[in-house]
């Protein structure tokens, strides 16, 4: 009967075992190796007071069996009673001195409160009774851990696992040493070794599992074990809040609501899970439930600035104008420089110069290491003064640490010096800035695919396109009136679209990859008309202008080397990443603007390139003509922040990045020097 148990828990199959055991009592009530064996199975399935009761019963029927004692000691270990755990494995000793297993857990209960010395004692005292078992291998490598030696500890455990492959504690332990080292995949295996060998399935266990899973970019492995260790510990909010982070980035954002929401409920003010949470419920349409969570939030916690920031977020959703939010914050928070440079910020960006200035002195004044103050600051000062902006930036970046900051200091550092004409240190600043942190919210560029990976379709209408370092934004708000519907201007601002020529692209064959039947299933069920659509697409390849073949396209262009300087500079309208090799993003530029060219050479009736650094009023009276309007565009912008061929004054200090885009220069009409 005990051999019958006792392969029935190797097994795992608690229940049987637990039920043959409850037999084995019931017997022979004074067998004291069935009430043993009785409290094994009650603490397998947690019934601390029945194996209490059953261990205490097997010690009074044998009071000289030191396995019994031994039991005792890791029931009330179990139960958080470490004094009556060292006393019970001091009594298993006392009856058997080659006990092992409690010399092992005096040592993790000695290394527990931190006495290496004990630990150590302990150690050599099982390494006495069997130097070479498993479970004295795993004590010697936690030991060695603790000693600040994790090679010497990793072949502890390997050589634990290589004696005793099924140990479950052995291969936890492995698994943990490899995800102290970064070793993700090893760790994975030792760890999904330890959970199939322990039919308890340890939280803590499944924990180093997520993050083992996680580190790999397993979404769907991690979340299979967030699921699981949700199941067994519902409570666990971080559990929660990492299967709604990974849900929300995935293709059903949806399906993070329910974590969300019960994150609400434990803790509305949080200020990362409001954000999430109204963040998510705005996107699905849900807005007014997503401004009454961050209107409660700001209700219990009015003077935390995460809070107003995701209420501010809901706003720029929903397309709300800020400027009232922001007066309530202030109102709510005079003191607040972060409302303050918020303000900055907003009136800058209205053009309300003399505003921005004086809500960013006050920001400054409380805060120095404000960017977007800073921004405001060093912009007015680069136009009205250089070597006042540059004093500023000089004054500020030695002792500044925080990233956004410093990127700003950098940025606007190098546009004092370009004001100042010395290009070769303003090029080694904007350099400094590629390699800080990256800017918030962009995205990588899509690889240009090739037309001939295009699948066969017909486009119609118009394609607009302006590549990435390209201002054309003033033309499309003067577009936008005269074209009204035609003109379909929604793809900015949104990393994906519908139809796949969002600005975020797909490979070729995957199902969210765009077609010119969903291009056209696109647009009219948006109630545009395909034949005469202005599709204003941030993106082109050879690949778009192969699908949608036969619509006719308008590149509104720069030079390509003006292009390059203004997008690592001053950014993108697709939000565009620049690559903080500048070489990379340069023959990114000249694959995609390359694919342009290509395209216009096979039909050259259909490619209409608009250069906006042309003289002034040619651009705006061609794009008259080409886009029908009944009256003409005002002739101004040049296409870029620096001016034409500003490009020039940095033929040496971007000379390799330069070289990449020559070519497909001259192919766009532009001279080769």
């Amino acid at each position: 009967m005990l051999a019958q148990i006792t392969d029935a828990l190797r097994r795992g199959e608690t229940a049987a075992a637990l039920a043959a055991a409850r037999s084995f009592a019931t017997d022979e009530p004074q067998n004291a190796a069935a009430r043993h064996l009785l409290g094994v199975c009650l603490q397998r399935v947690g019934d601390l007071a029945g194996a209490r009761a059953a261990f205490e019963a097997a010690i009074e029927a044998a009071p000289d069996r030191a396995e019994y004692y031994f039991s005792l000691a890791t029931l009330v270990l179990a139960e958080g009673d470490k004094p009556a755990a060292i006393r019970r494995l001091h009594e298993a000793l006392a009856l058997d001195p080659n006990q092992l297993g409690a010399y092992v857990m005096l040592m993790h209960l000695a290394l527990g409160r931190g006495d290496q010395a004990e630990a150590q004692r302990n150690l050599k005292l099982a390494q006495r009774v069997d130097e070479e078992h498993p479970q004295v291998k795993v004590a010697e490598g936690y030991l060695l851990q603790a000693q600040n030696d994790p090679d010497g500890a990793l072949r502890a455990f390997t050589d634990a696992v290589t004696k005793a492959p099924t140990l479950a504690a052995a291969q936890l332990a492995l698994g943990m040493a490899y995800l102290g080292r970064g070793m993700w995949p090893f760790a994975e295996q030792a760890l999904s070794n330890a959970l199939a060998l322990d039919p308890s399935r340890p939280p803590a266990t499944l924990r180093a599992l997520i993050e083992a899973r996680r580190r790999q970019g397993n979404a769907a492995g991690t979340l299979a074990a967030l699921g699981e260790l949700i199941a067994l510990q519902p409570d666990d909010l971080f559990a929660r809040g990492l299967r709604a982070e990974i849900l929300t980035s995935g293709d059903d954002a949806g399906a993070a609501l329910p974590d969300l929401e019960y994150l609400l409920d434990k803790r509305p003010g949080h200020p990362h899970t409001v954000t999430m949470a109204t963040s998510l419920l705005a996107r699905l349409g849900r807005g007014q439930d997503a401004v009454q969570r961050a209107e409660a939030a700001l209700a219990q916690f009015p003077e935390n600035a995460d809070l107003w920031r995701a209420r501010l977020n809901v706003s720029g959703l929903l397309g709300e104008d800020a400027k009232p939010l922001l007066d309530r914050w202030q109102e709510a928070v005079p003191d607040s420089a972060d409302a303050l440079d918020l303000l900055a910020g907003y009136h800058q960006a209205r053009g309300e110069t003399a505003l921005a200035e004086s809500y960013a002195d006050r920001a400054l004044a409380l805060r120095p290491d404000l960017a977007t103050s800073t921004s405001v600051k060093l912009r007015e000062e680069v136009a009205a003064d250089p070597e006042a902006a540059l004093a500023r930036v000089q004054r500020l970046l030695p002792g500044t640490s925080d990233p956004a900051l410093r990127r700003t200091l950098l940025g606007w550092g190098g546009a004092a010096l370009d004001a100042l004409g010395r290009s070769g240190e303003a090029a080694a600043l904007w350099r400094q800035m590629l390699g800080t942190m990256l800017p918030p919210g962009q995205i990588a560029p899509p690889p240009p695919v090739p037309a001939e990976a295009a699948p066969a379709g017909e486009g119609a209408g118009t394609l607009l396109f302006s590549p990435p370092g390209v201002r054309s934004e003033y033309v499309r708000r003067a577009v936008k009136a005269t074209l009204g519907a035609r003109l379909r201007p929604d793809r900015f601002g949104t990393a994906t679209a519908d139809d796949g020529f969002g600005s975020k692209r797909f490979p070729p064959g995957h199902a969210e990859a765009g077609t010119a039947r969903r291009w056209r299933d696109s647009l009219q069920a948006a109630g545009l008309d395909p034949a005469t659509v202005v599709d204003w697409l941030p993106f082109v390849d050879g690949y778009t202008l192969e699908a949608l073949r036969g619509a006719r396209v308008i590149a509104l262009l720069t030079d390509p080397r003006d292009a390059l300087l203004n997008w690592m500079v001053h950014g993108s309208a697709q939000n565009y990443l620049f690559s903080n090799a500048p070489a990379n993003s340069a023959a990114w530029l000249a694959a995609t603007l390359g694919m342009l060219a290509d395209h216009r050479d096979r039909d050259p009736d259909r490619v209409h390139l608009v250069h906006l650094d042309s003289p002034a009023g040619d651009a705006a009276a061609t794009l008259q003509a080409l886009l029908d309007l009944p009256q003409p565009l005002p002739a101004s912008g040049s296409g870029a922040r620096f001016p034409a061929g500003h490009w020039r004054r940095y033929r040496e200090a971007f000379a390799e990045e330069f070289a990449l885009l020559a070519p497909v220069a001259v192919r766009l009409g532009y001279p080769k020097d």
